[in-house]
C-alpha cells in the first residue's frame, strides 16, 4: 500500500469516524465494483464498494450461487455452501427455517437457522451474529460467520476479485498447536485487548500458547491479522525471532519483548462501526532459522507471509471474533 504504519493508524481511527456517519446516515448503497487499488484508508471510507455480490469458491471451486455483500457483512448462500460442504440440508418453507447436518455420529455437525433472526444453533447451543438471515425469493442467506462456526471452514478475502476463497477443514500433518487461552477458536475476543479507543479496550495483547513443534525447530513468529474486508488482511501484532524454548507469549507484555522482536507492536481490535464481526487470525509459525531480518515493517499480511512460508516447518492457526459498535 505504501502507507506509513503510524500515520495509517491515525488516519484508520479517523477514517472509521467517517464511515460511522455514513453508514449510520444512508444504510449502505449498493454498486457494482470495488477500488483496484489496496488502501484500507480508502476502504474504510468508501462505503459504495460494499453491498455488491461476492464470487465464492470452495477449494478452488466456484458456487453456483454468488454470497451477497450487506454493509460490508458478507451473506453466505446457506444451501449451496452447505451441499458444496457435503451436508445434508432441509428447508422448512411454512416456518422460514434451513437445517445443515455434516458427518455423522460423534463427529457430525448441525447448524439450524431461521429467515429473519440474527440467531442460529449450531451445534445444539445458540449464538448470536451480525446480521439476520436473509430469504431471498427461496434462498436463504446467512452471516459468512456461522457457517465457518458449524463447519470448520478455512477462508480468505481477495480484495481485487471480489472472492471469498474457502477451504474445507482437513487434519493437519504436523502435531504443531497453537491458541490463546482467553478466548475459543472462532469464538468473541474479549474486550481488553481492543485498542483503547473501543469501550473497555486496554490495547493488550491476549496470551497464546503452543506445543508440538517439529525437530529443527530454532525460533518462532507470531501474526495477527484482520480478515475483514474493509481491513484486508492489516496486521494487528508481528513478533519475529522468539527462541525455540519459547512456548507462548504472556499477556500484555507488547513493548516489554527484546529489542527488534515486535516488526508490528500491538494495535489492539478497533473495527468501524456498523461493519459487524471481525475475524482476527493467529498465526504461529515454527522457523528452521533463528532470525528472520526485514527491511521494513510490514502492513498487510502478505507482504510478511512469504519471508515465513520459506522458513516454515509447521504453523498454526487460531481465529476469534470482535465486533465494533453498532
Amino acid at each position: 500500500m505504501g502507507m506509513n504504519r503510524t500515520s495509517g493508524i491515525h488516519r484508520w481511527a479517523v477514517s472509521a469516524a467517517v464511515f460511522s456517519l455514513i453508514m449510520a446516515s444512508t444504510g449502505g448503497v449498493s454498486a457494482e465494483a470495488p477500488a483496484k487499488e489496496r488502501d484500507v484508508m480508502k476502504n474504510v471510507g468508501s462505503y459504495l464498494q460494499w453491498n455488491s455480490p461476492v464470487t465464492v469458491k470452495l477449494d478452488g471451486q466456484e458456487l453456483p450461487v454468488k454470497a451477497e455483500m450487506e454493509g460490508t457483512k458478507i451473506l453466505i448462500p446457506f444451501r449451496a455452501a452447505f451441499e458444496a460442504l457435503g451436508a445434508k440440508v432441509t428447508w422448512d418453507g411454512a416456518a422460514g427455517s434451513a437445517s445443515a447436518v455434516m458427518g455423522s455420529g460423534g463427529s457430525a455437525h448441525s447448524v439450524q437457522v431461521r429467515a429473519g433472526e440474527e440467531e442460529a444453533v449450531v451445534d445444539g447451543s445458540s449464538y448470536t451474529y451480525d446480521h439476520e438471515a436473509v430469504n431471498r425469493e427461496g434462498s436463504l442467506y446467512v452471516p459468512l460467520r456461522m457457517l465457518t462456526a458449524a463447519s470448520g471452514t478455512r477462508f480468505e478475502w481477495d480484495l481485487v476479485s471480489r472472492t471469498l476463497l474457502l477451504e474445507s477443514a482437513a487434519p493437519t500433518a504436523s502435531g504443531f498447536k497453537a491458541g490463546s487461552p482467553a478466548y475459543e477458536a472462532q469464538g468473541d475476543i474479549p474486550a481488553r485487548y481492543a485498542h483503547g479507543a473501543s469501550a473497555d479496550g486496554k490495547d493488550v495483547n491476549p496470551p497464546l500458547q503452543w506445543e508440538g513443534a517439529p525437530q529443527g525447530t530454532k525460533s518462532y513468529a507470531v501474526v495477527m491479522y484482520d480478515l475483514h474486508p474493509i481491513a484486508d488482511n492489516w496486521i494487528h501484532w508481528s513478533v519475529l525471532n522468539l527462541p525455540a524454548s519459547a512456548q507462548g507469549i504472556s499477556e500484555g507484555v507488547t513493548g516489554a519483548l527484546p529489542e527488534g522482536a515486535e516488526t508490528n507492536a500491538y494495535f489492539g481490535m478497533g473495527p468501524p462501526p456498523h461493519s459487524g464481526d471481525h475475524p482476527y487470525r493467529v498465526v504461529v509459525y515454527a522457523l528452521d532459522t533463528e532470525k528472520v531480518e526485514l527491511k521494513n515493517a510490514p502492513v498487510f499480511f502478505e507482504d510478511l507471509e512469504p519471508v515465513l512460508e520459506e522458513h516454515a516447518l509447521a504453523k498454526s492457526e487460531w481465529t476469534g471474533y470482535f465486533r465494533g459498535a453498532e
